[in-house]
């Protein structure tokens, strides 16, 4: 039988290749967090012992959409109501043209939200490798029997909007439009050189079969949806994903977790904390967080430590590994002190130096602006916090 399959989609900043293992992401902070469990995990497994891990990097588009940043301007803004030329122009300048300080501080929000042509071929990169990913599935279970594997996703910041958007477009199979519009206009951005060769000759089968089944969207199927620091209420781009149903009449997520931290500008700003439960169902459940391990409290690897997080990621793509019991106990450790405020990183940090920094962290949440441009001089403002403690 096949592994079951996550994909982790990384958030603002600037991602290399391996992001997803490096010592702040996501795959580190989940192999950490089963050494918590002795009585679930063996010694010495890792995540991969038991998922498939597939990291989808979308931010080198942003890279060669600097390089020829003055172009820009061609492609049309989304929203007419913000200057966003002027407002990349503004923060290229502030720091320097220094691309790594440029994604850093928000800037890869200004490229996805202001700019058509960068937001299709983002979404296009994602869907290049879930639905390649789907269609090999597909085939390896029809060769040899067994179920289809679980496939979720893991999303973080920016990336929970970008993976929304782009398991809707997804969804739908409404991709033709996009890619002849980034092929035309700005073919340097091409979607698919991440993918080997025959990693590309799957995708063109399952783009042909789109063409051919119009009326038969790709069946995601996805089994769990974490959206890890949730900006889609702000940011989204397309329908929601979230309410997306099949022709049969349910919804094509399983199961979706809104996981937000009680201090972090960004779901505050971004209304991640605000959302109800828009599918008035079971199946979508909010998660709320506060502890304070490291100053980034927006980080990853930050929100994935926290049991409360990984103990349900741990449950629904491992289930017969993570038991009830093992949920149970990962439940009662989040409920301890050092999970509740500070601890870890910062568990020694005097009164006097938690206070200063709530206070900091607060006034980020409250600064100046509205709607994306709170969002971008937030994202600046904890970039810069963290660089100071």
């Amino acid at each position: 039988m096949q592994k079951n399959i996550v994909f982790f989609v990384h958030g603002i900043g600037q991602h290399a290749t391996g992001w997803s293992r490096a010592a702040d992401g996501p795959i580190v902070a989940l192999n950490n967090a089963m050494k918590l469990y002795p009585n679930c995990f063996p010694a010495g497994k890792n995540l991969e012992d038991y998922l498939e891990l597939v990291e989808i990097r979308y931010d080198d588009i942003f890279d060669k959409v600097l390089d020829t940043w003055q172009d820009l301007g061609k492609s049309i803004p989304m929203n007419s109501g913000f200057n966003w030329v002027d407002s990349m122009r503004d923060l290229f300048t502030s720091v320097n043209g220094n691309k790594e300080l440029f994604l850093r501080y928000g800037g890869d929000v200004l490229l996805y939200c202001g700019f058509d042509l960068v937001a299709r071929a983002v979404r296009l990169r994602v869907n290049s490798v879930i639905a390649t990913k789907i269609y090999q599935a597909h085939l390896a279970a029809a060769s040899t029997p067994g179920q289809l594997p679980l496939m979720s996703v893991i999303a973080h910041s920016l990336g929970t909007t970008v993976a929304q958007d782009a398991l809707y477009q997804l969804a739908n199979a409404k991709w033709d439009d996009d890619i002849a519009a980034v092929s035309a206009q700005r073919p340097e951005l091409n979607i698919t050189s991440h993918l080997n060769k025959s990693d590309q000759k799957d995708y063109q089968a399952v783009i042909e079969g789109a063409k051919q089944n119009p009326d038969k969207p790709i069946p995601v199927d996805l089994d769990t949806l974490f959206l890890v620091a949730n900006t889609v209420p702000l940011l989204k781009r397309t329908g929601e994903y979230a309410l997306q149903r099949t022709a049969s009449g349910g919804f094509d997520c399983g199961s979706v977790y809104n996981v937000n931290h009680l201090w972090d500008p960004v779901s505050k700003i971004c209304g991640g904390l605000a959302i109800d439960n828009p599918r008035n169902h079971w199946s979508w459940s909010n998660i709320k967080i506060g502890h304070v391990h490291d100053a980034n409290i927006h980080g990853y690897g930050h929100y994935l430590s926290n049991p409360a997080v990984h103990g349900l990621i741990f449950s629904k793509l491992m289930e017969s590994t993570f038991t009830d019991t093992c949920y149970d106990s990962a439940q009662a450790i989040a409920q301890q002190a050092a999970w509740q405020g500070f601890g870890g990183q910062l568990s020694s940090l005097e009164e006097q130096a938690r206070k200063k920094l709530e206070e900091q962290m607060s006034s980020i949440s409250t600064g100046i602006g509205s709607g994306i441009e709170k969002l971008r001089n937030a994202v600046e403002a904890m970039a810069k916090l963290k660089a100071g403690v």
